[in-house]
């Protein structure tokens, strides 16, 4: 009975597993079948499943956010008369269909719905283009760290109505913590996108490569947060400096000024 019900257990295990795999193949890796291999296993899948993506901090070298400096990209002509952009932090673009020039470009904690063509291309000359996935009416919030660095920077540039072929680089694509989109929403189309970056790993090389409309741009009324694309002068952040640490001298004076006074206090009743 006791053999039996260790057959079950590792069956309900097995198969938990494979359905994970299936929700989630992205954590699906070279397994060894061990006791504690499947463990291991099944915690990542468990919590690669279920996690909250967390803000994006992509980098293979070490951990970086995008460039959102307002520095402009470099421009250079390709050896078929197309104009190709280069930002700081190595994302390129190409510009496919231009916007009018008076078009609003998107703020951090807007609304944003876009369609895209989702694909991967390895190095070298004869590869093409491995789609993996597509959606005409893909909702994100601008800024919000859940989608891959490099799609957000790509963005921010964006105006309504432009359509642009953005190449990420590896270390602005599905790399850090967290599970970062576009992602496909069926098994299959993970899978593919995990087998591709699989391709990209034993390579040593490729880029993510999204076609992307701006169709809308909304204001996120209920959102409360900060987003200010401007970043602090010297002047600005000696002065946030110094009016913390004013607020926690003072701070920590009314606290000794309470300890002192309650110590007082006892000296008091103590003499009574």
């Amino acid at each position: 009975r006791i053999s039996m019900m260790k057959r079950i257990s590792r069956s309900h295990l097995w198969a938990t597993t494979v359905l994970l795999a299936l929700i989630n193949p992205l954590c699906v890796r070279s397994f060894n079948p061990s006791a504690q291999n499947r463990r291991d296993f099944l915690a990542t899948t468990l919590s690669t499943t279920l996690a909250i993506p967390t803000i994006a901090h992509a980098d293979i070298e070490g951990v970086t956010t995008p460039s959102f400096t307002d520095a402009k990209p470099t421009a250079e002509n390709t050896q078929e008369g197309v104009k190709l952009y280069t930002t700081k932090s190595g994302l390129k673009y190409i510009i496919l269909q231009e916007a009018a020039e008076s078009s609003p470009s998107p703020r951090y904690g807007n609304l944003l719905t876009i369609s895209y063509k989702a694909s991967i291309k390895l190095p070298g000359k004869d590869t093409s283009l491995q789609q993996y996935d597509s959606d005409n009416n893909y909702l994100i919030k601008h800024g919000n760290g859940r989608t891959i660095p490099g799609l957000d920077e790509g963005l921010h540039s964006m105006k309504l109505g432009e359509r642009r072929r953005i190449i990420i680089p590896p270390k602005l694509g599905y790399v850090g913590p967290g599970v970062l989109g576009p992602l496909p929403a069926s098994p299959y189309g993970r899978y593919r996108l995990n087998k591709l970056l699989d391709q990209m790993i034993e390579v040593r090389g490729g880029n993510v490569v999204l076609d992307i409309e701006l169709k809308n741009i909304l204001v996120d009324e209920a959102d409360q947060g900060y987003y200010e694309d401007g970043s602090l002068t010297p002047d600005e952040f000696n002065r946030l400096r110094f009016n913390l640490q004013e607020k926690a001298k003072n701070a920590r004076e009314s606290r000794n000024a309470k300890a002192k006074n309650a110590a007082a206090g006892v000296d008091l009743l103590n003499t009574v």
